[in-house]
């Protein structure tokens, strides 16, 4: 496809990696327009291997490129007086949207954290979510930094949005890497509920795409879904190459310019201030 524009939902700052500088390069040589910057949870299990991008360190990025990246704030809202306190500092410095690991141990629906759902429901703000299986480090870290994380793939499927989608309409819900293996499911809750979104980042994008590719269901929401790299800002070029090959044959030719930037270009004039 020519002349394709881009807008990347999902993104990864690690300044210890790639440099601001260095992220705008690549996202002008790939041809994207803008990016949506996710911070890194403020945890071992990240920070020892060198994943840093906290929360202050993207927000310096984004107030330096408001043109170009949008920000999104981590928060953990089984923290609840401190993930409200987060959101509503970080509404205030421009970020629309948050993102969270539902991974590190909880359940979307927990009525626990229904107070934070509450508040950014109140700011009408995003919320973008891991969802699907969680990759494994059992080699790159210390057994202690593992167990401390309370990894468990099973929190990631999307079904536990169901609730909250009903119960907080006024956030915008994004199911990430589109929950494969769980792609069936998030694509009936994005067709169900008008606050619903599936990004398709990182492989397991890849794989939910080819699942429906495959399979061919009676219920795929285009307009539902939106394009991300999952690029720790550095892999715009490997990313987009990918995916416009598949661009170029059905079904999703149809749908490459909604794909690729429409749909994100509507979201996030649904959330921005």
């Amino acid at each position: 496809m020519k002349d394709c524009k881009f807008i990347d939902f999902h993104i990864h700052y690690m300044p210890n990696f790639v440099s601001g500088d260095e992220i705008l390069r690549k996202m002008d040589v790939a041809g994207i327009e803008k990016s949506v910057v996710l911070a890194i949870p403020d945890h071992p299990r990240y920070s020892g291997m060198g994943h840093t991008g906290t929360n202050e360190e993207v927000e310096q990025l984004v107030r330096l490129h408001p043109d170009r990246l949008v920000g999104g704030v981590y928060i953990d809202p089984r923290a609840t007086m401190n993930a409200q306190t987060t959101a509503r500092k970080y509404r205030d410095k421009g970020f629309p949207l948050v993102k969270i690991w539902p991974g590190h141990g909880f359940y979307m629906d927990d009525p626990q954290i229904y107070p934070v759902w509450e508040t950014v429901n109140e700011l009408e703000m995003g919320v973008l979510f891991h969802s699907g299986l969680l990759g494994a480090r059992s080699k790159e870290l210390p057994l202690d930094v593992i167990r401390s994380a309370s990894f468990n793939s099973k929190y990631g499927q999307p079904i536990y949005l169901d609730q909250p989608a009903r119960l907080f309409p006024d956030i915008q819900f994004i199911i990430a890497h589109s929950a494969y293996p769980w792609t069936l499911e998030a694509l009936e809750l994005a067709r169900t509920h008008p606050n619903v979104f599936i990004d398709f980042s990182c492989p397991s994008g890849f794989e939910g795409y080819n699942l429906i590719r495959r399979i061919q269901p009676g219920h795929v929401p285009w307009h539902k879904f939106l394009w991300g790299s999952d690029s720790a800002g550095g892999g715009y070029a490997e990313a987009t190459e990918q995916w416009l090959e598949l661009a170029e044959t059905s079904p999703l030719k149809e749908h490459a310019e909604d794909f690729f930037h429409n749909n994100a270009e509507a979201l996030l004039g649904k959330i921005m201030r």
